[in-house]
């Protein structure tokens, strides 16, 4: 299946173009130029990445190197994601801008004006459309993925371990569900017991 002209119109792509530029104007307006050079370009270089490996995936042609480029940009929003979490984190703290952005507000109470303000209002948006863009393209890269095995587009081991993964974890989840709202579970030898009630 040819995806190259269609990647643009995808959902993914246009947020991970929305994600770069907003991190862009974050980075530029909010870190230091000097002090933050490596963060700010590492920021930059991350959310760039997202969409750029969709783009780059898509013009590879085949539904395996298209998987490939997809986890490279889910990687890289993962990166984005962990600096922003820490910027958070950072600014809750009161570890980040401090002198500018506190100088009339002191001690805990201020640290937290600072975090719910207006910077810590932009990392929350930031972060909600991160989660979401990671949510979008899990979905993604698990539907090419049932694709590829239909297809037969991937090397027989690697089709095999996809199902046995995806197999094991609706298992998981069938089971966890199943203890928590009825008291049935199944052992380690594959006995299906109802819990005593208490």
């Amino acid at each position: 299946m040819k995806y190259e002209e269609g990647y643009s119109k995808l959902l993914t792509y246009k947020q991970g173009m929305d994600i770069y530029q907003k991190t862009k104007r974050f980075t530029a307006g909010r870190l230091d130029r000097i002090r933050d050079m490596r963060l700010i370009g590492h920021m930059n270089d991350s959310a760039r990445s997202v969409s750029s490996n969709i783009c780059e995936g898509a013009k590879r042609g085949n539904t395996k190197a298209y998987l490939e480029f997809l986890g490279f940009a889910r990687g890289s929003l993962e990166e984005l994601k962990r600096d922003y979490e820490e910027l958070k984190r950072e600014l809750k703290d009161g570890e980040r801008w401090a002198d500018k952005d506190k100088s009339s507000l002191r001690g805990p109470e201020g640290a937290e004006a600072i975090s719910k303000g207006a910077i810590g209002r932009e990392i929350e948006g930031l972060l909600t459309l991160i989660y979401g863009e990671d949510c979008m393209m899990g979905r993604q890269i698990r539907a090419l993925e049932r694709k590829a095995v239909q297809n037969k587009d991937l090397p027989r081991g690697a089709m095999i371990k996809r199902v046995w993964k995806s197999a094991k974890s609706s298992d998981d989840k069938f089971w966890s569900l199943a203890k928590e709202r009825f008291g049935i579970e199944k052992d380690e030898k594959g006995i299906i017991r109802k819990k005593k009630e208490k």
